[in-house]
């Protein structure tokens, strides 16, 4: 046979497995993946910004209750028995970064958070000089800090000193009101000395302002939603009915000038100053079973309890 020319043989068909891909195809993959790339972080970025939202909402939901609980069993507590001059309880309203930022001391029965070595064990105090104050946070002056006080012991000046924790390190207010009687519809006090008054209050309202999350000292956009950042708490704390009788009626137990124990008599019932047993019916000693201070002039006892009673109640007893 006879072979033209010009006539040129077939190429052999290319082998699947060799074939490369063009330069647009290698472009349009790249495409694609840069945008599902783009894709995942944008969900994975708004994810985790969802995740730390919840996050602080949940410690912000925990942490405002957590502080009232604190200061309402403090005051629950509040201590007012025997203290010199009724120094017990004070609260002064306070302004910082225009907004409030209340002062209270006052003495409470919660255990101490301090405690003192006592042979092996540690001891904390049942009754210790507590309070609340605030002061700017030295790096976020925009917000303030709320500190807790105690004293381990009580001594003459129970509204000083003392160590200090700190319980929050943002806040925005801390308002406290007082109210003389336990109807909310009365008007409250914005100040309580109860060395004046000689009372404590019957409530006290708490108002808190705290901020939700962290944030650096110079996060500076997050100040323009301080409003949304801001979670506010408040609760009504009843104070102990029965404190302001007890801040009238101090525990002085009298005692009987001339009058002696069984045990100094040696007979086994009470006794005068001349060692004659006292009658159980006329226990004054002064002839008078009736128990006139003014009748009678026997007597073993020189009391007058005339005299007592004005000691006892400041003049206004009978």
């Amino acid at each position: 046979m006879i072979q033209h020319p010009h006539r040129i043989a077939p190429r052999p068909a290319p082998d699947p497995l060799q074939q490369g891909f063009t330069l647009i195809e290698v472009m349009l993959a790249l495409t694609i993946m840069g945008l599902i790339m783009v894709g995942l972080y944008t969900t994975l970025n708004t994810t985790l910004d969802t995740r730390e939202l919840l996050q602080r909402e949940v410690r912000a939901a925990r942490l405002g209750p957590q502080l009232l609980d604190v200061i309402a069993e403090d005051l629950r507590r509040a201590w007012v028995v025997n203290m010199a001059e009724d120094k017990v309880f004070k609260g002064d309203a306070r302004t910082m970064l225009g907004e409030s930022a209340d002062t209270l001391l006052f003495l409470s029965t919660v255990d101490s958070t301090t405690t003192y070595r006592v042979g092996e064990q540690e001891v904390s105090a049942d009754l210790v000089e507590t309070g609340y104050r605030l002061r700017p946070n030295p790096d976020l002056p925009d917000v303030l800090e709320l500190w807790r006080r105690q004293a381990y012991h009580v001594d003459d000046k129970p509204l000083e000193d003392g160590l200090y924790q700190r319980l929050h390190d943002r806040v925005v207010a801390f308002e406290l009101r007082y109210y003389e009687d336990r109807v909310l519809a009365h008007e409250p006090v914005e100040d309580w000395d109860a060395e004046d008054s000689h009372s404590l209050p019957a409530m006290v309202s708490i108002e808190l302002g705290i901020e939700v999350g962290p944030r650096s000292a110079d996060d500076r956009a997050l100040i323009t939603k301080e409003a949304e950042r801001t979670r506010w708490y408040r609760r009504i704390v009843a104070l102990d009915q029965g404190a302001a009788l007890s801040m009238r009626v101090h525990p002085h137990p009298p005692t009987f000038t001339g009058a002696t124990t069984a045990a100094n008599g040696g007979t086994g019932g009470a006794q005068g100053a001349d060692g004659d047993e006292l009658d159980p019916d006329d226990p004054n000693g002064s002839g008078n079973p009736d128990g006139d201070p003014d009748g009678g002039s026997g007597g073993g006892s020189d009391v007058d309890l005339g005299d007592l009673l004005d000691d006892l109640f400041g003049g206004g007893g009978g």
